[in-house]
Protein backbone atom coordinates (compact mmCIF):
# COMPACT_ATOMS: atom_id res chain seq x y z
CA UNK A 1 0.00 0.00 0.00
CA UNK A 2 2.48 2.17 0.85
CA UNK A 3 4.54 1.57 -2.64
CA UNK A 4 1.46 3.02 -4.50
CA UNK A 5 1.46 6.19 -2.00
CA UNK A 6 5.12 6.76 -2.91
CA UNK A 7 4.35 5.96 -6.65
CA UNK A 8 1.14 8.81 -6.72
CA UNK A 9 3.01 11.26 -4.68
CA UNK A 10 5.60 11.14 -6.90
CA UNK A 11 3.41 11.55 -9.83
CA UNK A 12 1.71 14.96 -8.63
CA UNK A 13 5.18 16.27 -7.27
CA UNK A 14 6.63 15.58 -10.87
CA UNK A 15 3.33 17.20 -12.70
CA UNK A 16 3.82 20.36 -10.28
CA UNK A 17 7.28 20.87 -10.78
CA UNK A 18 8.42 20.08 -14.31
CA UNK A 19 5.11 22.55 -15.23
CA UNK A 20 6.30 24.94 -13.23
CA UNK A 21 10.34 24.22 -14.17
CA UNK A 22 9.11 24.79 -17.58
CA UNK A 23 9.10 28.57 -17.11
CA UNK A 24 12.83 28.52 -16.11
CA UNK A 25 13.38 26.91 -19.84
CA UNK A 26 14.10 23.21 -20.86
CA UNK A 27 17.86 23.15 -19.50
CA UNK A 28 17.20 23.57 -16.37
CA UNK A 29 13.75 21.34 -16.71
CA UNK A 30 15.49 18.55 -17.95
CA UNK A 31 18.01 18.46 -15.08
CA UNK A 32 15.07 18.62 -12.94
CA UNK A 33 13.19 15.58 -14.80
CA UNK A 34 16.23 13.74 -14.58
CA UNK A 35 16.56 14.15 -10.45
CA UNK A 36 12.93 12.98 -11.01
CA UNK A 37 13.75 9.69 -12.66
CA UNK A 38 16.61 8.73 -10.50
CA UNK A 39 14.09 9.06 -7.70
CA UNK A 40 11.75 7.01 -9.62
CA UNK A 41 13.95 4.22 -10.44
CA UNK A 42 14.69 4.04 -6.94
CA UNK A 43 11.05 3.80 -6.15
CA UNK A 44 10.65 0.75 -8.48
CA UNK A 45 13.78 -0.81 -8.33
CA UNK A 46 15.30 0.20 -10.92
CA UNK A 47 12.89 -1.94 -12.90
CA UNK A 48 12.48 -0.35 -16.47
CA UNK A 49 8.95 -1.17 -17.58
CA UNK A 50 7.44 -0.32 -14.28
CA UNK A 51 9.61 3.23 -14.73
CA UNK A 52 7.71 3.74 -18.35
CA UNK A 53 4.45 2.69 -16.74
CA UNK A 54 4.69 5.08 -14.51
CA UNK A 55 6.09 7.53 -16.63
CA UNK A 56 3.25 7.13 -19.03
CA UNK A 57 0.81 7.82 -16.04
CA UNK A 58 1.87 11.76 -16.05
CA UNK A 59 -0.98 13.57 -16.69
CA UNK A 60 0.70 16.79 -18.20
CA UNK A 61 2.17 16.20 -21.43
CA UNK A 62 4.58 18.45 -21.42
CA UNK A 63 6.09 17.05 -18.30
CA UNK A 64 5.64 13.56 -19.87
CA UNK A 65 7.79 14.58 -22.64
CA UNK A 66 10.81 16.15 -20.67
CA UNK A 67 10.80 12.80 -18.48
CA UNK A 68 10.76 10.90 -22.09
CA UNK A 69 13.82 12.98 -23.25
CA UNK A 70 15.72 11.79 -20.11
CA UNK A 71 14.50 8.68 -19.79
CA UNK A 72 17.44 6.47 -21.72
CA UNK A 73 20.54 8.72 -20.10
CA UNK A 74 18.91 8.46 -16.65
CA UNK A 75 18.71 4.77 -16.74
CA UNK A 76 22.26 4.57 -18.35
CA UNK A 77 23.74 6.97 -16.35
CA UNK A 78 21.86 4.58 -13.37
CA UNK A 79 23.15 1.40 -14.96
CA UNK A 80 26.76 1.94 -16.15
CA UNK A 81 29.69 1.83 -14.33
CA UNK A 82 31.13 5.55 -13.35
CA UNK A 83 34.04 4.41 -16.05
CA UNK A 84 31.51 5.03 -19.23
CA UNK A 85 29.64 7.93 -17.81
CA UNK A 86 32.20 10.33 -20.27
CA UNK A 87 30.52 8.00 -23.12
CA UNK A 88 27.20 9.29 -21.96
CA UNK A 89 28.23 13.17 -21.27
CA UNK A 90 27.92 15.97 -23.62
CA UNK A 91 32.10 16.27 -24.83
CA UNK A 92 34.15 18.26 -26.99
CA UNK A 93 35.80 15.23 -28.92
CA UNK A 94 38.11 18.17 -30.68
CA UNK A 95 40.09 18.66 -27.20
CA UNK A 96 42.55 16.29 -27.21
CA UNK A 97 42.33 15.72 -23.58
CA UNK A 98 38.54 14.90 -23.02
CA UNK A 99 38.88 12.95 -26.61
CA UNK A 100 41.73 10.55 -25.14
CA UNK A 101 39.48 9.76 -22.13
CA UNK A 102 36.57 9.33 -24.24
CA UNK A 103 38.53 6.89 -26.43
CA UNK A 104 39.78 4.88 -23.12
CA UNK A 105 36.47 4.81 -22.00
CA UNK A 106 35.18 3.04 -25.21
CA UNK A 107 38.17 1.17 -25.38
CA UNK A 108 37.51 -0.66 -21.73
CA UNK A 109 33.57 -0.76 -23.40
CA UNK A 110 35.07 -2.66 -26.35
CA UNK A 111 37.34 -4.58 -24.31
CA UNK A 112 33.97 -5.94 -22.03
CA UNK A 113 32.50 -6.82 -25.38
CA UNK A 114 35.63 -9.04 -26.14
CA UNK A 115 36.42 -7.00 -29.33
CA UNK A 116 33.62 -7.66 -31.06
CA UNK A 117 31.20 -4.64 -32.35
CA UNK A 118 28.10 -6.57 -32.50
CA UNK A 119 27.79 -7.27 -28.79
CA UNK A 120 29.19 -3.24 -28.54
CA UNK A 121 26.26 -1.99 -30.67
CA UNK A 122 23.86 -4.12 -27.98
CA UNK A 123 25.53 -3.01 -25.44
CA UNK A 124 24.93 0.75 -26.62
CA UNK A 125 21.62 -0.36 -27.61
CA UNK A 126 19.94 1.33 -24.17
CA UNK A 127 22.50 4.69 -24.91
CA UNK A 128 20.42 7.71 -25.94
CA UNK A 129 20.55 7.63 -29.80
CA UNK A 130 22.56 10.55 -29.97
CA UNK A 131 25.39 8.78 -28.00
CA UNK A 132 24.86 5.66 -29.24
CA UNK A 133 25.61 7.19 -33.15
CA UNK A 134 28.80 9.47 -31.69
CA UNK A 135 30.33 6.24 -29.98
CA UNK A 136 29.84 4.40 -32.93
CA UNK A 137 31.29 6.53 -35.00
CA UNK A 138 33.86 7.37 -32.82
CA UNK A 139 35.18 3.49 -33.65
CA UNK A 140 35.85 4.73 -36.90
CA UNK A 141 37.79 7.23 -35.88
CA UNK A 142 41.68 7.60 -36.85
CA UNK A 143 42.31 8.54 -33.82
CA UNK A 144 40.63 6.15 -31.95
CA UNK A 145 42.49 3.37 -34.48
CA UNK A 146 45.67 4.75 -33.66
CA UNK A 147 44.77 4.59 -29.82
CA UNK A 148 44.02 0.61 -30.19
CA UNK A 149 47.38 -0.01 -31.84
CA UNK A 150 49.86 -1.25 -29.02
CA UNK A 151 52.11 1.45 -28.04
CA UNK A 152 55.81 0.35 -27.12
CA UNK A 153 57.53 2.96 -26.32
CA UNK A 154 62.00 2.61 -25.98
CA UNK A 155 62.83 4.68 -22.63
CA UNK A 156 66.04 2.85 -22.06
CA UNK A 157 68.18 5.94 -22.60
CA UNK A 158 65.59 8.41 -20.67
CA UNK A 159 64.55 6.29 -17.52
CA UNK A 160 66.40 8.85 -15.32
CA UNK A 161 65.04 11.38 -16.42
CA UNK A 162 61.50 12.08 -15.77
CA UNK A 163 60.93 15.94 -17.45
CA UNK A 164 60.23 15.42 -21.01
CA UNK A 165 61.67 18.71 -22.04
CA UNK A 166 64.83 17.92 -20.26
CA UNK A 167 65.74 15.46 -23.13
CA UNK A 168 67.50 16.25 -25.61
CA UNK A 169 70.35 14.27 -27.80
CA UNK A 170 71.59 13.03 -24.59
CA UNK A 171 70.18 13.25 -21.18
CA UNK A 172 71.68 14.47 -18.18
CA UNK A 173 73.07 11.30 -16.72
CA UNK A 174 74.37 10.57 -20.61
CA UNK A 175 76.62 13.70 -20.43
CA UNK A 176 77.92 12.71 -17.41
CA UNK A 177 78.88 9.34 -18.40
CA UNK A 178 80.29 10.71 -21.64
CA UNK A 179 82.53 13.74 -19.03
CA UNK A 180 83.65 10.97 -17.12
CA UNK A 181 84.79 8.42 -19.65
CA UNK A 182 86.44 11.29 -21.15
CA UNK A 183 88.12 12.80 -18.33
CA UNK A 184 89.22 8.62 -17.54
CA UNK A 185 90.57 8.06 -20.94
CA UNK A 186 92.70 11.65 -20.36
CA UNK A 187 94.17 10.26 -17.08
CA UNK A 188 94.85 6.78 -18.23
CA UNK A 189 96.82 7.63 -21.37
CA UNK A 190 98.16 11.35 -20.52
CA UNK A 191 100.66 9.22 -18.23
Amino acid sequence: MQYNEEIRCWARSVDRSLTASLLLGRKSARAIARAHLSELFRLVDSDRDAALAEVSKVKSFGSRRLLMESFRLTFSLMHEPSKYHILLGDNDLNDRMIARQYDQALLKLLRDCRNNKELLSAKLIQYPVKKRKIALERLEHPDFIRSRRIKLHHNIFYDFSNNRFERGPLAWWQWAMVVLFLSIFLLVFTN
